[in-house]
């Protein structure tokens, strides 16, 4: 199968592009060339063809780039995965109309403008759009505000373009998790106090590690979940439904 992933040098998009190297073939996007150049060299050990280009999700010409190099690269599209993210938390009150603005076109327009462009590698032979919402877009939680109103928009649009595109076999679904261990929540996790308030908010009393995504990612790209489509899948350790 024919893979992009954008956002593959983070914590979540890191350890999905090691993890389907293995079976897959991979285009891998991120805003730095450094780290996608240092994470394909570390990757094309594997037998399969791995490659890599900048993007910035935040801006639709680097979108449109991103996936027509990564047709070209790869000679047709499956799958397109979006872990690209930014995290937020503040009052409104407190927030500047830049900083709402860059959360919404990082973690929503960003979606719109990989199915946008996609379209057209997808719509012969169908295929899969597997984004990421977030837990916080279904429990309220102080300081949330802007990412949460965002991510839950992330799970709106995937409910809705997967009834507008179903007809060209193109499946879209959306993964919420809760709290994870990655450098985007680094100042969460270091802090003692942060973190274990955050971990009594998980039912299980921890958070997640990039590793917990893998399982669901798999099933999702696997061509036996053909007739799973619109759904936001809630991989939290509890948080949105148990208290």
């Amino acid at each position: 199968m024919n893979i992009l992933i954008v956002g593959a040098t983070g914590g979540i998009g890191q350890s999905l592009s090691r993890e389907l190297s293995k079976k897959h073939n991979l285009f891998l996007g991120s805003r730095k060339m450094e780290k996608i150049n240092h994470l394909v060299n570390d990757l094309n050990s594997n037998d399969m063809l791995v490659g890599g280009d900048t993007i910035d999700v935040s801006i639709y010409e680097s979108i449109e780039s991103f996936i027509d190099e990564g047709n070209k690269f790869l000679g047709s599209i499956d799958c397109i995965i979006n872990c690209a993210g930014s995290l937020l938390l503040k009052p409104i009150h407190l927030s500047t109309q830049e900083e709402i603005e860059n959360v919404f076109k990082t973690n929503l327009f960003g979606c719109f403008g990989l199915l946008k462009y996609g379209f057209k590698y997808l719509r012969k032979d169908g295929g899969s759009i597997i984004l990421f919402s977030s837990a916080a877009s279904k429990v309220g939680l102080k300081n949330h505000d802007c990412i949460s109103s965002a991510k839950s928009g992330v799970s709106s649009f995937a409910l809705s373009a997967a009834s507008t595109y179903a007809r060209y076999n193109i499946r879209i679904n959306a993964i919420a998790p809760g709290l994870v261990d990655t450098p985007l929540t680094s100042k969460i996790v270091n802090n003692k106090i942060n973190l274990d308030y955050s971990k009594n908010l998980h039912g299980l009393n921890r958070i997640g590690s990039p590793e917990n995504f893998i399982p669901i990612i798999n099933s999702l790209i696997d061509q036996r979940s053909d007739w799973i489509t619109g759904q936001t899948i809630f991989v939290d350790g509890g948080l949105s439904n148990i208290k």
